[in-house]
């Protein structure tokens, strides 16, 4: 670590002090969130593992674990525990970008604002902040991604191997796109990581192996079906129903669509989870222009990592791949694997590790252009600052609109609240016992009473961050 890094970390960390305030705005949610933590208090921590086990379509015990001990450890402090679980799940991920990056020159220092707006700013960061789950599993993801990245990185070490398989078991039983783990590890040792042996790699594998036959064969879990959710298509939102008329008689155009669609959002931020936002609202003469800007940054985005890789290709034939090489492979990798295992449907925050990626190769490509650049003639230098002008502005723009989504959030779910009895009673969720009466008379205290609402932002400039 040098001066540049140390000023990286302190860049990052500011950022991630911002975050925190508004996070820290956010009350424990009522929808996802109150009924959960109820699910997750009754019995004992084994019983709701073990309980989860026999779900079905989705296999994620860790997550309910996850919940049941921030409960235990949280002493009936709620609010402090669950949002300061996730104030410091952000902040950890902010490291874990500067380990990926490694900024120890200045070309790398200057890339560090485009590529933290970016990750903060992507639309499928949004719901690892705003998600009403009172764990964010998809935040848990993106953090055992980037740690397998990190370990897959790092000097050979026995330790390593045995990180491997815990990281991988830890984030396959949390949530599905745990999975992209094994990818990453993967990825990282075929293109000459050495973080992680080859044994290491196969033992991870075999673990791999055995939860497909844990899910498929043992518990016979199963994925989700085409009716289980509504989901994106075209130009809005399809219900089960809707989705069942058009694709009853085979589900796999379905499933190609949401594949090429989750590459496509990723790319250039269009279609959003299925739906081609920008271009209905360019077809109705409506266009939003947080849409637009969307469509703006990531573009140029990719066409800048895509002349890094470019540049590079002479090396990667050769197969000559340096630290900054392999973490755009595995963008590229993680990216395909992501679109992937989406295919039953569409979200945006599904991709949120291909997302994250994204913003890796994004820092990588940044950097390697103003290095370039630095050498080459003044009207070079003129068009390639102009280009990142435009990228940070819209990447600003967009991590803007991250921090306005949650301040309108935190709104929205005090209104929530304050008629809370109301929406348990249409969603026929009225608690009866006195753990869950009591816990709801808490949270509802934490989120109209000890944590009021902060004064609205108002303008019709505000509307400019709504995001689609």
């Amino acid at each position: 670590m040098n001066r540049w890094t140390w000023l990286s970390l302190a860049y990052v960390a500011c950022v991630a002090l911002g975050m925190a305030y508004f996070l820290l705005d956010l009350p424990v949610q009522v929808s996802d969130s109150y009924g959960n933590i109820v699910e997750a208090s009754r019995g004992t921590l084994g019983s709701l593992v073990s309980q989860q086990f026999h779900s079905r379509a989705y296999l994620r015990p860790f997550l309910w674990a996850h919940i049941r001990v921030v409960y235990d450890l949280s002493g009936g402090h709620y609010y402090e525990w669950f949002r300061g679980w996730h104030v410091g799940q952000v902040v950890l991920l902010a490291i874990l970008f500067i380990r990926l990056v490694q900024p120890r020159r200045v070309f790398d220092a200057s890339a560090i604002p485009v590529g933290v707006a970016a990750l903060i700013g992507m639309h499928t960061f949004a719901g690892t902040v705003r998600e009403a789950f009172p764990i964010n599993a998809f935040m848990t993801i993106l953090l055992c991604c980037f740690l397998a990245a990190d370990v897959a990185l790092g000097p050979p070490r026995w330790w390593r191997d045995v990180a491997a398989s815990v990281i991988f078991i830890f984030a396959s039983l949390t949530a599905e796109s745990g999975l992209l783990v094994a990818v990453v590890f993967v990825t990282a040792c075929a293109a000459g990581a050495q973080g992680v042996s080859r044994r290491g790699i196969a033992v991870m594998l075999a673990f791999a192996a055995g939860y497909f036959l844990l899910r498929f064969v043992v518990l016979d879990v199963g994925t989700p079906e085409l009716t289980e959710r509504s989901s994106g298509f075209g130009f809005s939102t399809r219900d089960p129903d809707e989705l069942a008329a058009m694709f009853g008689g085979s589900a796999l155009p379905f499933y190609a669509y949401n594949v090429v669609t989750a590459v496509l959002s990723v790319l250039f931020s269009e279609p959003r989870a299925g739906i081609w936002v920008a271009t209905r609202g360019l077809v109705h003469g409506e266009p939003s222009i947080a849409s637009l800007v969307n469509v703006v940054a990531s573009s140029l985005s990719t066409i800048l990592i895509a002349a890094y890789v470019w540049q590079r290709r002479v090396d990667w034939r050769a197969r000559r791949f340096d630290r900054r090489d392999r973490v755009v492979i595995m963008f590229a990798s993680v990216l395909v694997a992501n679109a992937a295992i989406s295919y039953a449907y569409t979200k945006d925050v599904i991709l949120s590790p291909a997302g994250a990626f994204f913003a890796v190769a994004l820092t990588v490509a940044t950097s390697h252009i103003v290095e370039v650049a630095s050498r080459a003639t003044m009207g070079r230098q003129v068009g390639v600052a102009l280009l990142l002008v435009v990228i940070s502005s819209a990447w600003a723009f967009r991590a803007l609109g991250i921090h306005a989504g949650l301040r309108t959030s935190a709104a929205v779910v005090r209104n929530e609240w304050a008629y809370v009895d109301e929406w348990l009673e249409h969603q026929g969720l009225v608690p009866t016992t006195p753990t869950a009466i009591e816990l709801k008379r808490h949270l509802r205290d934490d989120a109209i009473r000890r944590h009021p609402v902060r004064p609205a932002v108002r303008g019709d400039w505000f509307e400019w961050f709504a995001d689609d």
